[in-house]
């Protein structure tokens, strides 16, 4: 790869963990549906979050919630690195046990308990994290973000055990094959809860970070890519994943990732 070429590498230990090189190049604007994790380690990474332009210096953490609308630039001639990964706000929320979802208002952190979080997540980039260190430094993630930060961008009444079902309704219903969008509606996911649908939206967004219209999406945006990354051709991926067709599959796609499926083939290593 030329220094001019952005490009994408993954860990091969299956956790998703991501270096990425950006030069010349831009995300449009997206959201995520888990907890972003990185830590920028060459140049300035540089994007737009809550409403203003952040900026992550070499060894600086960035921290995005949930649910907002980013994006990620490299400045022209001004190329940047980072490592990242995503973290499931269910995991989280396994911690929490009904505690609201904290969040980083600026996105960014040197507080030296973050930094060296990032780096045990991160830094052994090619070594297979260990179970039971996977679930100590998640722990640990949950557990900082929530001293450090003690806020939510929610409410703080929430019915856990009754989202809980929710939640493993719809992980269910994904795993089935074919399975429609219009298969899912909050009048079904309020019957489970025994409880109102705007409900259901309200306290699945506070405890997982976003609404279950969203978190289904995203699963499959997900796996799409991974099937892309494969090698299987967009007309299958959009099949497979049950979405209504490839044009819709390509819209979904660009709001999770901010760049289209075939451009998901040539940042890929």
């Amino acid at each position: 790869m030329g220094k001019n070429t952005s490009w994408i590498k993954r860990a091969k230990d299956g956790s998703g963990r991501i270096e990425e090189y950006m030069s010349d190049f831009a995300y449009a604007p997206h959201k995520h549906a888990t907890y972003a994790l990185a830590i920028t380690t060459l140049g300035v990474q540089h994007f737009n979050y809550r409403g203003q332009l952040r900026h992550a210096l070499p060894g600086e953490v960035v921290i995005l919630h949930p649910d907002e609308v980013h994006d990620g630039q490299a400045l022209p001639g001004r190329p940047f690195a980072y490592r990242g990964m995503t973290i499931e706000p269910y995991q989280v929320q396994d911690i929490l046990q009904g505690a609201s979802l904290p969040f980083l208002e600026s996105g960014v952190t040197k507080l030296p308990e973050f930094v060296l979080l990032a780096k045990a997540f991160l830094a052994d980039f090619e070594q297979p994290f260990d179970t039971l260190e996977y679930q100590d430094l998640l722990y640990s993630f949950a557990t900082c973000l929530q001293r450090a930060t003690n806020n939510s961008k929610y409410h703080k009444t929430t019915n856990y055990q009754a989202m809980k079902l929710v939640k493993e309704y719809l992980d269910d219903e994904l795993h089935a094959q074919h399975i429609a969008f219009s298969a899912f509606n909050l009048d079904k996911l309020a019957c489970i809860a025994n409880y109102s649908k705007w409900q259901v939206t309200r306290d699945f967004r506070a405890l997982y970070g976003t609404t279950p219209y969203h978190y289904v999406t995203l699963k499959r945006v997900h796996k799409a890519r991974t099937l892309i990354e494969q090698g299987v051709t967009l007309t299958d991926v959009a099949m497979q994943c049950a979405f209504a067709d490839q044009s819709h599959m390509n819209r979904q796609f660009k709001k999770c990732f901010g760049f289209t499926p075939k451009m998901c083939v040539k940042l890929s290593l």
